[in-house]
């Protein structure tokens, strides 16, 4: 059943991957086609641009030219005007204006009968040449002549773009002709004919196919003949016999182009953009102006070529993402069937890390009481000197394991990720101030005279902030207990800052101690790290306080650092964040009310121990107290005498005991009918791991002290139940 659900999982995930694949591949071959075209429509449209500039350049020039020989220059006006025409004077101004425009073919002034009067021909530039008179012809016949007679004043005729004739016969190489013709007035308003300018159109026919990479602009006039194109064979057909136009050839793009000044089509030929090309001269009116079609195309060959082009890339990844992924998924599938079962193996094995530090915890814990116990209980005794240095040795040392029990927990509990950073208003200043006052006060013998251990803090250190002082604390306690372990003389001070701006409180602890080198400073916040082995012989310890250190701090939000000189000391740095808080957000210290039963000092106190060395201890220290000790070897017996005798005052529970625990006897003493339910109970275990704790107080127990027994700590805890039981 599940291999089968697994495979449709993996069917659905497969075809909903595909899917979106093919998606983003339609998608892409969208947006790469649509670029395609836009590429198409931006280079055809500025070759286009150009090619029109152009010509409207070529055409515009000669207007204004003939305008300004036939109509602005004094001297043709006052030739014209005499009885006898001074021709030398008008064929002085044409061959000025041919010298200066090698482009320009011809200039005529053709009479009222339409004959030719004065003609300069330029063949070649700078070739000018005036015709005889015996040359002149008669030109009357020509429909620019019989139209341009027509003209008033400043009016322009044009004539189309064709080939030049002479006598009847196209000229021959090709001479492509534009004519524009102005009427001649003398100074007294009356017309002497008209002035005509041949200009030679073939430099500017020849020039727009540089404006195009691909060669494929034409130039049509308005019936569609080629006068441009890219095969020469299609140009001048109205001129040579010839009826094939882009309509007859293409109708559906020459019906858009024509009806069209400018734009872009696209039909199954190819893609078309084109522009209309006219004469346009600011002082004339063209009353017959040339109507010419300038289109570039690209063949539809050409675009599907370059579109299989760009579209290919897509096609193939995303035919390369759909294997990738079919693999990736699949190989995907197989790494989360085989992660899933590590996870489950992963969780099984934390589960059996947790039970075994609990287990570890609690197995070394207790011995540890009873030999902490009995160190206390010898240290009471009057014993000789050499005998009480002894019983201090045996206590030192079982504190020195137990601080290495709690560090290697603290440490499984940071890479567990179980150390949960509270947020509680407190003030730094006094915490950092208890911190240095207890390192004064158990500072060695042998260093009391010669090493120095103080606190700086700033004046605008706050009073309140909103932060971890448990962690905290502990990285003060870890930092401070180094400096003071490795500097025999000197001093060590915690220097205590603030940066309001960021919001981080800052702290220094700076020793004159041994120091170390920057081989050692790289590797240093490495766990089960110290100098080398020397180090840890001469001054002891695990190596792990400083790991704690910065895992700490870096939970918290904050950073450490450290500089240090061989023989000079070492300076460990760190700053932490904080919330603001006010004077008025502190926790009102107030000592509780005793009860009645702890005003007496005589509390009736049930005992649930199995351990008879910790019974022994137990009972001791709470008889040194003042109270009635009642023992009770396991948690049955205690919910035995919990039933049958009504008159404990408070009990000390244990957590694992045979036959029934701690939690579940507190549980059973919870659902009694009778007044016993309400009784204080208090945790009393070597398993202090706070996921444990926290399954102490579901089961209703009011308190917890661990294991070895702190005296101050039991003390505080009855007194705290002493209250319950007066409410």
């Amino acid at each position: 059943m599940t291999k089968n659900i697994s495979g449709k999982r993996f069917t659905l995930w497969l075809l909903l991957g595909l899917a979106v694949i093919a998606a983003f591949g339609f998608y892409a071959g969208q947006m790469a086609y649509t670029r395609l075209n836009e590429q198409f429509i931006a280079r055809e449209t500025l070759s286009v641009r150009l090619a029109s500039q152009s010509l409207h350049s070529s055409l515009r020039l000669p207007a204004s030219h003939l305008y300004s020989v036939a109509v602005l220059e004094p001297r043709m006006r006052q030739a014209v005007s005499q009885a006898d025409p001074a021709l030398d004077e008008v064929a002085n101004a044409f061959t000025t204006l041919l010298m200066r425009n090698p482009n320009y073919a011809q200039v005529r002034w053709i009479g009222e009968d339409g004959v030719e009067v004065v003609r300069i021909d330029q063949p070649a530039p700078a070739d000018v040449r005036r015709l005889e008179t015996d040359d002149l012809q008669d030109k009357s016949s020509r429909p620019y002549v019989r139209q341009g007679l027509q003209l008033g004043p400043s009016e322009l005729y044009v004539s189309p773009l064709d080939l030049n004739v002479e006598n009847g016969v196209v000229q021959q190489p090709f001479n492509p002709v534009v004519r524009m013709a102005l009427r001649l007035f003398d100074n007294s308003g009356i017309p002497h004919g008209i002035v005509v300018l041949n200009i030679s159109a073939k430099p500017m026919l020849d020039k727009i196919i540089s404006f195009s990479d691909n060669e494929n602009i034409m130039l049509l006039n308005a019936d569609g003949f080629w006068l441009k194109s890219p095969n020469p064979a299609d140009e001048w057909g109205f001129m040579l016999g010839k009826t094939e136009t882009l309509g007859t050839r293409n109708p559906l793009a020459w019906q858009k182009i024509n009806t069209t000044p400018q734009g872009h089509a696209e039909t199954a030929a190819g893609h078309w953009t084109w522009d209309t090309i006219g004469v346009t001269e600011s002082h004339l009116t063209v009353t017959n102006n040339i109507a010419l079609k300038l289109v570039a195309q690209i063949p539809a060959e050409a675009i599907w070529a370059a579109r299989i082009k760009a579209l290919t890339p897509v096609m193939i990844t995303t035919l390369v993402t759909a294997l990738l992924f079919g693999a990736a998924l699949y190989r995907l599938s197989r790494e989360m069937a085989e992660r899933r079962h590590a996870e489950q193996q992963a969780v099984l094995a934390n589960k059996a890390k947790g039970a075994f530090l609990a287990t570890m915890s609690h197995e070394i814990r207790t011995p540890m009481t009873g030999i902490l116990g009995f160190s206390d209980m010898l240290q009471e005794d009057k014993l000789p000197d050499e005998s009480r240095a002894k019983v201090d040795k045996i206590k030192s040392a079982a504190q020195a394991l137990l601080r290495i029990l709690n560090d290697i927990l603290d440490i499984s509990k940071l890479d567990a990720g179980k150390f949960e950073i509270e947020q509680i208003p407190f003030n730094p200043a006094i915490m950092a101030n208890e911190v240095v006052q207890m390192f004064y006060q158990t500072c060695p013998m042998e260093k009391k005279d010669t090493l120095q251990i103080t606190a700086k803090i700033a004046r605008d250190f706050p009073e309140a902030v909103k932060a971890d002082p448990t962690r905290l604390r502990q990285v003060l306690v870890n930092l401070m207990g180094n400096a003071v372990k490795f500097s025999d003389r000197g001093s060590v001070t915690l220097v205590c800052g603030h940066n309001a701006a960021k919001k981080r409180l800052e702290f220094e602890v700076i020793d004159t101690g041994i120091g170390m080198d920057g081989e050692l400073l790289g590797r240093l916040f490495q766990e089960f790290e110290q100098a080398d082995a020397s180090t840890s012989r001469k001054y002891h310890g695990t190596g792990l306080g400083l790991a704690i250190c910065k895992k700490l701090v870096e939970r918290m939000g904050g950073e450490i650092t450290v500089k240090s000189t061989p023989g000079l000391g070492s300076a460990f740095w760190f700053s932490v964040p904080y919330e603001p808080a006010s004077a008025d957000d502190l926790p009102k210290e107030a000592e509780p009310a005793l009860s009645p039963a702890a005003e007496k000092q005589a509390l009736s106190i049930l005992v649930a121990e199995d351990n008879q060395i910790n019974q022994m201890i137990v009972q001791n220290t709470l008889k040194k107290m003042g109270h009635k000790v009642t023992i009770a070897e396991s948690g049955k017996e205690a919910l035995r005498l919990v039933s049958e005798e009504n008159d404990f005052d408070l009990i000390l529970m244990d957590v694992r005991m045979p036959e029934m625990s701690g939690p579940e006897a507190t549980r059973k003493i919870r659902a009694l009918p009778h007044a016993a339910a309400s009784i204080p109970i208090i945790a009393l275990t070597a398993d202090v791991m706070e996921d444990n704790k926290a399954a102490y107080f579901e089961a209703s127990m009011n308190d917890c002290v661990g294991k070895p027994i702190n005296q101050k700590e039991l003390a505080a805890a009855i007194n705290k139940a002493a209250c319950l039981v007066s409410s």
